[in-house]
């Protein structure tokens, strides 16, 4: 979200892994298999968690110069 670089979904078993948020309260952000339910969680870049974008999904807005700080506080440098 802060620089806009892109990477491919993972791959695992052959497939694209599936987009998922696990928790009750906190939610965080993880890939799964499908196939045999190996999980990892969202790739970091720029020390953010990566943003999951498909097809279906709208683009999001760019973010602003306190939004990216306020952003790189919470994750650190």
């Amino acid at each position: 979200m802060i620089c806009r670089h892109e990477e491919k979904v993972p791959i695992h078993c052959q497939k694209e892994m599936k987009y998922y948020q696990k928790g009750n309260f906190r939610k965080i952000d993880i890939l799964r298999c499908e196939d045999c339910g190996e999980e990892i969680y969202m790739p970091m870049h720029c020390n953010v968690p990566m943003l999951y974008v498909d097809e279906d999904y709208y683009p999001v807005y760019e973010l602003s110069e306190n939004e990216k700080n306020e952003m790189r506080k919470i994750y650190g440098e």
